[in-house]
């Protein structure tokens, strides 16, 4: 049987920091539970982005502080801060 998975799609700084651009975390979890636990996996460079990044889940921002609860099958992706004109 599959363990049931979030997957969080990252962007930019954060897919550089993290080393790859999709990763799957154990479901259920709570929104900042999730982005802990990717802080760790990634370490203090990764940290920092994410202190700046925009959240989504399935899509729809969200806040990181938020308690969400985050379920199987759903998507996170978080975004940092994007520069231009």
């Amino acid at each position: 049987m599959d363990t049931p998975v979030v997957t969080v799609r990252l962007f930019a700084a954060l897919r550089d920091a993290a080393g790859t651009g999709e990763v799957a975390v154990d479901a259920p979890t709570t929104l900042p539970a999730l982005l802990d636990e990717l802080s760790q996996r990634f370490g203090q460079r990764f940290a920092d982005r994410l202190r700046v990044a925009a959240v989504m889940v399935d899509g729809t921002p969200t806040d990181p502080e938020s308690e969400r609860t985050v379920t199987a099958g759903a998507e996170v992706a978080l975004l940092p801060p994007f520069a231009g004109g």
